[in-house]
């Protein structure tokens, strides 16, 4: 049982250190990281329009090939090609939805906000509040994509460094309790 639980804790320990080697990266490139994954969704795109070109070409008898294979496998190789010619446009058009759906989103709870208000209770204000909090962050993503998709990547950056920094401490303070109760036990 001991080995099992040594290997548990160096297996968490390592995903700590992992986590936190990640997390910096994320931070320290983060327009090498945004630019990478538009970059793979780019090879994923290529790859399923060259299997479907394969599987179009593959069938002998012109007669039972589907248009519809070939007409989705050009239709994968050309936003391939757009993401690999503009990566930036990719990732700030995605931003740019997220940043319109942020902002249907508060209008839909400042609407219910004020349906709250009706019930007499304080809760609509919060409600109000994050609605407007919401908004607000949606309409700064679609006024700077480019910079919303930076400022996602930071921060998800940071949080792999703190998930990284609890396991660790979990990890120091388990031992420390651990190496403790050896202590008085033996005495």
């Amino acid at each position: 049982m001991e080995k099992f639980l040594n290997l548990v804790r160096s297996n968490n320990m390592v995903q700590a250190v992992l986590c936190i080697a990640f997390g910096l990266f994320l931070m320290i490139y983060p327009s090498i990281t945004v630019q990478g994954i538009i970059l793979l969704f780019g090879v994923a795109l290529a790859v399923m329009g060259a299997a479907g070109l394969m599987s179009y070409f593959r069938q002998r008898s012109v007669r039972y090939r589907d248009s519809g294979t070939l007409m989705a496998a050009v239709f994968y190789i050309i936003i391939a090609l757009i993401a690999f010619i503009f990566p930036k446009v990719i990732a700030g058009f995605f931003s740019v939805a997220l940043g319109v759906v942020l902002i249907l989103l508060a209008i839909v709870n400042v609407v219910r906000a004020f349906s709250l208000r009706s019930f007499g209770s304080s809760i609509w204000i919060a409600v109000l509040a994050a609605a407007v909090l919401v908004g607000i962050g949606g309409v700064l993503i679609v006024v700077n994509p480019w910079g919303a998709s930076m400022t996602f990547v930071l921060v998800l950056g940071a949080t792999f460094v703190i998930n990284g920094a609890v396991d660790l401490f979990i990890e120091w303070y388990t031992r420390d309790s651990e190496k403790k109760a050896g202590t008085t036990v033996r005495r």
